[in-house]
C-alpha cells in the first residue's frame, strides 16, 4: 500500500549500512515531509506528520539481501494481541532478512571464486554453460538450508496468519459490541 501525504508513523527503521544511504532514502520516498531526528548508523529515526491511516513504510530493496524492509506502525491504541502480531511479523522479517543476506554473500563470493579459478588471461569469460554448472553445484550445497529454510518460512507464515485471523476477530468483535 503506497503511504499517502501527510501519514504519520513514528517508529525505528532498520539499520543503514553507511550514513549517506539515509539522504537518499528520506529524498527518494513517497514523503517529502519525513525528517530525519537522529543520525545514527545503528538505528535512524524518522518521524512523519501525524495522520490516522494504518499503513506500514515499505523501503527500498535493501543491496545484499534484495528484501524490501517494513517499518511497521504502531498504533496508538494497540491491544496485546495486535502488539503481538507486529513484533512476529517484524521478528520474521528480521530473520528472512538474515536469512537472505547470508545466503546472497555466500552466493556472490563463491561464485566469484568459480569465476576466477575457470577464467585465464586467453578466456576471460565464463559462457552460460559453464555458469550452470556453478548454480547447480551451490544449489545442491545448499539444499538441505533450503529445505530448512522453506519449512522455517511456512512456519512463521502459518503463525503470522493465525495471529491476522485472531486480530481480525478481535477487531470485528470490538466494533459490534
Amino acid at each position: 500500500m503506497a503511504l499517502p501525504l501527510g501519514c504519520s508513523c513514528f517508529h525505528k527503521a532498520y539499520k543503514a549500512s553507511s550514513v549517506l544511504m539515509l539522504p537518499n532514502r528520506i529524498s527518494s520516498s513517497r514523503a517529502p515531509q519525513a525528517v530525519l531526528i537522529e543520525k545514527s548508523i545503528d538505528v535512524p529515526s524518522i518521524i512523519l506528520p501525524q495522520c490516522d491511516d494504518d499503513v506500514d513504510l515499505i523501503g527500498q530493496p535493501d543491496p545484499l539481501s534484495n528484501l524490501r524492509p517494513i517499518i511497521r506502525k504502531i498504533l496508538q491504541n494497540e491491544t496485546v494481541l495486535q502488539k503481538r502480531f507486529r513484533e512476529v511479523a517484524e521478528e520474521t522479517q528480521s530473520w528472512n532478512q538474515e536469512f537472505w543476506a547470508r545466503h546472497n554473500k555466500n552466493f556472490i563470493e563463491e561464485k566469484e571464486t568459480y569465476i576466477k579459478r575457470r577464467t585465464s588471461k586467453e578466456k576471460m569469460q565464463l559462457n552460460a554453460d559453464e555458469m550452470s554448472e556453478f548454480y547447480k553445484d551451490f544449489l545442491n550445497k545448499y539444499w538441505k538450508l533450503h529445505v530448512k529454510y522453506n519449512f522455517e518460512w511456512y512456519g512463521r507464515n502459518f503463525t503470522l496468519l493465525l495471529l491476522a485471523f485472531r486480530v481480525s476477530i478481535e477487531k470485528t468483535l470490538r466494533n459490534l459490541f
